[in-house]
Parts: C-alpha cells; structure tokens; sequence
C-alpha cells in the first residue's frame, strides 16, 4: 500500500495506490473492489449544499451491502481537505455542509485494502484531483456516477 500526502503552496492531495507481487488472489481482489466500490458511494454522494454526514450514511450504507458492516470502525473514513491532509474528519455527528468546489478525501478501508483519492465537489458531480496515471484502471459506477480507479498493479 502507498498512501501520498503531498503539498504544493500549501494545499494538501491525498491518494493511495497498491501494488501486488505476484497474481493478486481473487478473495484479495474481490475485497479490494467492494473497498473501491464504497469510495466510489462516498465520491458520487459529494455534493455541494450536501451534510457532510448523509454522505457518510451512504458510506456505512454500502460497507454493509458489500458484506463489510463494521469495518469503518477501524480507522476514520477522511472528509475535507485543503492545508491540513483533512480539515475535519467526518463522523456520524458531523453538523458541516459540503461547500461547492471543496476538495474532500475519503479514505474508506477494509482491513488490508484502503481506497483514497482527492476529489472537487463539483455542482455538476464530483471532479477527480488524482486519477489514476501510471497505474491499471478499473471503472465503477456508484449513484449514476462513473469512476476510473486505480486497480491494484501486479509486478513479477
């Protein structure tokens, strides 16, 4: 697991990408796609005029249905960003709303995969920061929302 936090005039991006060596198992690859999946729900739900904590619900609502209700107990699942790698972590009590064009980092993980990438909450939809460049690619759909994520990279 790589997990970047990096500055530039202040502002803060945060990202993590995986690598594999060898064939990625299929219960690893399974696991990391319903990781994935959960931050794809978070990312769709990232709207402007939005409390910062329906999105969440969404969050919780898909670790569930993807078989992993209480894994977001084990580690906070991000929130905003900007000069700090998160302005305020979000949690069930979150009383803030999603402004237009804050950036938002959630950091969903089920134990032994994370999913995290920097995002705009856009009017028109969430906009990507840090896609994936160098990395494969694997798309998902949440909420109507089409993604292009970072699959995990198998090396030899």
């Amino acid at each position: 697991m790589l997990s970047v936090n990096a500055r530039k005039g202040g502002l803060v991006l945060c990202l993590t990408r995986f690598v594999h060596f060898g064939k990625v198992p299929p219960a690893l690859q399974k696991q990391y796609e319903a990781n994935v999946h959960v931050d794809c729900t978070l990312m769709a739900h990232t709207r402007p005029g939005v409390p910062a904590r329906d999105v969440l619900q969404k969050g919780l609502d898909a670790y569930r249905e993807q078989g992993f209700p209480d894994e977001w107990k084990l580690h906070h699942q991000g929130g905003p960003i900007g000069y700090q790698p998160r302005d305020y972590r979000v949690h069930p009590g979150t009383p803030d709303l999603i402004q237009e064009n804050q950036a938002f980092t959630w950091n969903p993980s089920i134990t032994g995969t994370k999913s995290e990438d920097t995002i705009l909450a856009a009017a028109s939809g969430p906009e990507m920061i840090t896609p994936p460049l160098l990395y494969p690619t694997l798309s998902m759909e949440a909420a109507g929302v089409r993604f292009t994520r970072p699959a995990v990279l198998e090396k030899a």
